[in-house]
């Protein structure tokens, strides 16, 4: 299994002055990001892809919230 920081990136419509961006940062280990997240997702489609630096960008459109997930190997 690989290990990869995951960056997770959600998105809401601003409300009662809270920030419209709710960033976590973590630490997990599988073999599947795409597998992982949709785990953890019930609902949508995940749309993953890979950019020039190897991270794993995985995008999810939840009605007016969109999360983005990224793994990066450590």
């Amino acid at each position: 299994m690989k290990t990869y920081e995951l960056i997770i990136e959600q998105r809401q419509p601003p409300c009662g002055g809270k920030s419209p961006v709710d960033v976590k940062i973590c630490s997990v280990t599988t073999d599947d990001p795409l597998a992982y997240v949709k785990n953890i997702e019930k609902d949508g489609e995940p749309r993953m892809e890979t950019t020039d630096q190897g991270e794993i960008v995985i995008r999810l459109e939840c009605g007016a919230k969109s999360i983005k997930y990224t793994f990066t190997e450590e």
